[in-house]
C-alpha cells in the first residue's frame, strides 16, 4: 500500500443539479465476478436513454462470493447507479424489469432514492489507471485531485483488471481521508478518473 498527500486548496460547492443514488434490489442466480460492462450493456439495451447520461456511474452488485469466484445474488444484494436527478426518471424504467447479464437473467426491483450524505473518508474500490506502477497512480491521483481543489490524505491499495469494451481496464482501490463535508460531497458527485460506467471512480462512506 502507498500513502500520499495531496497538498492542495479547498473544493468549491458541488455543481447543480443534485445527484442521487438509487439502490435497485436484484435478484436471481449468480454474476461472474467482473460484471461490470455487461452490466452495462444490459441496462442500455432495457433503458435505452441512459446511454446519453454523462453523469451515470454504475457500482458492480455487491454479493457474496462461492468457490468457483461466481457471485451468488442474495436478499441484500444491490445494483447502486448515481446520478444527477434530472436522469433519475430515466433509471426508474429499470424498476421491476427482467435483464440478461452475461447470461444470467436477473430482476431488477423497485429502487430507493438516497442524497448523497457527507463523509470524512471515503473509498473508491477502483480507480482508474493510466499506468501499472503504484507510483505513477499516485502522481495521476495528486494531480486529478488538484484539478477538483481536494486536500485529503490518501491511501492506494490493490491493483485489479477488469473487462472493459476495448480490453482490460487497470485501477487500484483508493481511500481518501480528514475530507471536508463540501469535499466529500464533490467528490461524490463527480467521481475521480474514466470509465465510470463500469465501476470505477466511484466513492462510497468509509467508516
Amino acid at each position: 500500500m502507498g500513502r500520499a498527500a495531496a497538498r492542495l486548496i479547498a473544493v468549491g460547492p458541488p455543481s447543480d443539479p443534485g445527484y442521487v443514488d438509487l439502490a435497485f434490489a436484484v435478484t436471481g442466480g449468480t454474476l461472474p465476478r467482473d460484471h461490470s460492462l455487461a452490466l452495462w450493456d444490459a441496462l442500455v439495451q432495457a433503458a435505452p436513454a441512459l446511454a446519453a447520461d454523462e453523469t451515470l456511474a454504475i457500482l458492480p452488485v455487491r454479493a457474496a462470493a462461492r468457490g468457483d469466484g461466481r457471485l451468488v445474488l442474495q436478499r441484500r444484494s444491490r445494483l447502486l447507479m448515481r446520478l444527477a436527478e434530472p436522469g433519475v426518471d430515466a433509471a426508474l424504467a429499470l424498476s421491476g424489469r427482467q435483464i440478461e447479464i452475461a447470461g444470467a437473467r436477473v430482476a431488477l426491483g423497485a429502487a430507493k432514492t438516497r442524497s448523497l450524505s457527507p463523509h470524512a473518508t471515503l473509498y473508491a474500490h477502483r480507480v482508474a489507471a493510466e499506468h501499472d506502477d503504484e507510483s505513477e497512480f499516485v502522481r495521476q491521483a495528486t494531480r486529478d485531485l488538484d484539478r477538483l481543489g481536494v486536500r485529503a490524505e490518501f491511501i492506494v491499495g490493490k491493483r485489479t483488471l477488469s473487462r472493459g469494451p476495448l480490453g482490460e481496464l487497470a485501477g487500484f482501490s483508493l481511500m481518501l481521508a480528514e475530507l471536508t463535508p463540501r469535499q466529500s460531497l464533490a467528490l461524490q458527485a463527480s467521481g475521480l478518473g474514466a470509465h465510470r460506467r463500469l465501476g470505477f471512480g466511484i466513492f462510497v462512506g468509509h467508516k
